[in-house]
Order: structure tokens, then sequence, then C-alpha cells
């Protein structure tokens, strides 16, 4: 575990805050109706809630996570400047910004261009300072855990997708009419999602779960990182063969994306393989909320994962498609991120309200920081309706999927209350939080050492 006194993010919990906004205002325009099954996923209205997801709930979610675990990943402090809150503001606003875009197109207004325009740039700016700054650090720590390289080849597939995002941002704005651009522009989506939701969001989740989940469940290190980092490195590559041949060769690119996509199923197939291995060999005879949490999210990676591979070499409609991608966003991807968030956020709390007085003084156990049987409830609940709205999605019921997709915005917001109710320390009893104490702040840490309360003599 992360000792006492281990160095705390200051915008870890800045970064967490902004995603799940963004998740809950994503759900929200879906149980409203701004998008449904029997609409084109090509809509400005589409697209803004697709970015509200990426790039406003599972950008910030992983960037937030980095900024905390990847010094525990490579045993080395990441520093700290003046630009950091520049950078959050940019990777806040952001997609912000694109959604405005995104709602000007479909209204055909002439703002719609500059918006779009100051949104890529704003994004592209922020991305690059993070990901250059965590790109230093685990480089540096490389060989600390193999892990570390993982995480970079999903920060390589990052700085592609936000390439092709800009790219998409032009053409879909009408900034630029190159015939060339636009004709690849309209080719090149399917490279986009690849790139981000396989490429960065899962190389990253899988690098990040080499260290915390042998830390939360009391287990061996997983021993597979070689062998995931090569071959998703390989992947990579291949994917980006595809992608520079679909401006030349069409058919070349499609069986290279072929390739590319059943690799991704070995990896992930690998991954599963060792997971399995470290539940079973934990040294926890109980599993926690997050880890007992996270194995509906890991089925339905692996589910939606062959589901999709299949989807590809049978040519399957756009409304399999999207169901598949529903259940891999949501039920993988945002599964596990709200399953390790219930175990995040009470951790780094505790760390920095009552780390500086262990020992001298009685604390709280971290389980009495979260009510676990009721955020498990919430959990169970939201797995639930995904798995039904990824259902409605599939046969193109409107109905269906918004019903579904309102138990999911409720579910979510239940379990935004429990880790607001955590960071709040609101479960903990009031002779625990006597003086000498200091409540953490909503939003940010305190400090850099877990020592958010100064003396405690």
């Amino acid at each position: 575990m992360m000792p006492v006194g281990t160095t705390l993010s200051r915008w870890t919990m800045s970064y967490f805050g902004a995603a799940l906004s963004y998740l809950l205002l994503a759900e929200c325009l879906l149980a409203a109706g701004i998008w449904t099954p029997s609409l084109g996923i090509g809509e400005p209205g589409a697209l803004a809630i697709v970015h509200a997801v990426t790039l406003g709930w599972l950008l910030l979610l992983m960037i937030g996570s980095l900024l905390q675990f990847a010094p525990v990943l490579t045993g080395r402090d990441r520093p700290t400047g003046r630009f950091d809150p520049v950078a959050f503001a940019g990777m806040a606003a952001g997609p912000a910004l694109l959604m405005l875009g995104f709602h000007l197109i479909g209204i055909g207004s002439a703002a719609a261009g500059p918006v779009m325009v100051a949104a890529s740039v704003t994004i592209s700016i922020s991305i690059a300072a993070v990901s250059l700054s965590l790109s230093a650090l685990l480089w540096r720590g490389r060989r600390v855990h193999a892990a570390s390289l993982i995480v970079l080849v999903g920060i390589g597939c990052l700085l592609v997708t936000t390439a092709f995002g800009v790219l998409f941002a032009l053409t879909i704005s009408g900034q630029t009419e190159e015939p060339a651009l636009v004709a690849y522009g309209a080719e090149a989506v399917a490279f986009h999602a690849s790139f981000g939701l396989g490429g960065w969001m899962t190389f990253a989740a899988i690098g990040v779960s080499y260290k915390l989940l042998p830390m939360f469940l009391l287990s061996n290190d997983m021993r597979k990182a070689q062998l995931i980092r090569r071959s998703s490195t390989l992947a990579v590559l291949i994917l980006s063969a595809a992608a520079i041949a679909a401006a030349v060769a069409p058919d070349v690119a499609r069986a290279l994306f072929l390739s590319a996509a059943v690799l991704f199923a070995a990896i992930v197939a690998a991954y599963l393989l060792e997971i399995y291995g470290t539940y079973r060999t934990r040294r926890r005879p109980v599993l926690e909320l997050n880890t007992l949490g996270s194995l509906p999210a890991f089925m339905m990676l692996g589910l939606s994962v062959v589901l999709l591979a299949l989807s590809l070499f049978l040519h399957a409609e756009t409304p399999v498609v999207s169901a598949i991608v529903y259940l891999f966003v949501f039920g993988w991807l945002t599964g596990f991120g709200l399953a390790q968030l219930l175990k995040i956020v009470p951790f780094l709390t505790w760390i920095e309200a009552f780390g500086p007085l262990l020992g001298r003084r009685p604390t709280p156990k971290l389980g009495e920081l979260i009510n676990g049987r009721r955020a498990g409830v919430w959990l169970g609940l939201f797995y639930f309706s995904v798995v039904g709205a990824a259902l409605a999605l599939w046969l193109g019921s409107d109905t269906g999927f918004r019903i579904f997709a309102a138990v999911q915005t409720a579910s979510t917001f239940a379990l935004i209350g429990e880790l607001v109710l955590a960071r709040t320390l609101a479960n903990v009893p009031p002779r625990l939080k006597s003086a000498p104490f200091h409540k953490p702040a909503l939003l940010l840490a305190a400090n850099h050492r877990g020592n958010a309360n100064g003396s405690v003599s």
C-alpha cells in the first residue's frame, strides 16, 4: 500500500470531480432523449454526448488517476509546476467547448467553426502538456515496473487520437474543404475510436491496474507486463500502418485493421487470464467493494471485445456495433473506473486526513469512510442498466434505451453522492474528527506529502 506521507497529487480530486460531472451530464442527455437508437451516430447531438464521455469523463478520470499513481508505479515524484492549474482548466473546459461546437453545427451557426478551432487548440495544448509531464516521469521510472511502458504506449495512442480529433473538428465544422482531407476524415473514424478507446484508455487502464490490483488484493505482482507491453506496441504499430494505408490502399488498410483487432483481442485474453490468477492467489480473503465491483467490468471487457471482433469480420450493422461499443465504454471502462473510485477516493482522503494522526490518536478504518453495502447496490444497479441499455440499442428500442439510461443516470448520481460523503468524512463518527483535525477540501489535496493537518502536538 501507499505509505503514510506518500505524495498526494493536489489536482487529482479536481480531475475526478470534473470527470464525474461530464459523465452525469452525458447520461442526463441520453435519458432526456437527445440521442436515441433511431437517430444516426453522426448527428451533432450524438457526437456531443460521445465526446462528453470520452474526453470529459474517461480522459479526465485517467489523467487524474495517473497524476496520483504514476509516481507510485515508477517510485519517483512528479515535479509540480505553475502550469498545473492551467492544464487542468484547459482539460476541463475543452470538452465543454467541443460540445458547444457540435451544438452550433447542429443549428447551422456561423460561430461553429471558430468554436471548434478554439476547442481543438485548448484540448490539444492541454493534452500535450500533461502527456509530456507524465511521459517523462514514466520513462525515467520504466525499470521500476514494466507496466510503466504499457501506460506510455497508451499515452502515445492518446496523442494520435488527439491529432485525428483535430482533423475531424476542422472538417466537420467546414474550416477546411480540402477534398483529400475530407475524404480521409470520413474513412478514419474507426481509427480515431480505436486509438482512443482501445489504445489510450484500455492500455492505460491495464498498465495502472498492474500496480493497483495486486496492491489492493494483497496478491503477488502480475508477471506478464512485458508480454502485454510488446504485444500492445505491435498492435499500435499495425493500427498505425492501417491508418496510413487507408489514404492510398483501402483493402490493405482493412486487412491490417482486422489484424490489429485480432491481436487486441489476444492481448485482452492474456490480461484477463492474469487477472483471474491474481484474484485466485490473493491473500485478502474477502473481496473489497472495488475489487468485487470490478469483476463485472472485466467480464464485459472480454464479452465486448469478442463480440466486436466478430462484428468486424461479419460486417455487422450499425445498431449491433453501437450496442457492443456501449457495453465496452460503459460496462468496461466506466464500470471499472467507478468501482476503483469507490476505493481511491476514500483511500486518498484517509491518507490526507488521518495519516498524520496515525499512532497519536484513534483513527477510523478505511472502510468506515464509505458505506460499502449501499454503494455496492448502486454499482450493481449501474451494471444492470448498462446491459439493459446495450440490449435496447441492439434491438433499436428508443423507449427501452431511455428507461435504462435514466436508471443508469440515477445510479451514477447515487455513486457520486457516496463519493462526496466519503470525501467529506460524513460517515466518520464525530469523536474521530475532533481537534487537532482539519477536514480535507472537496476538490483539492491540501499539500503534497499526505500531511494536511500540520503538527498534531
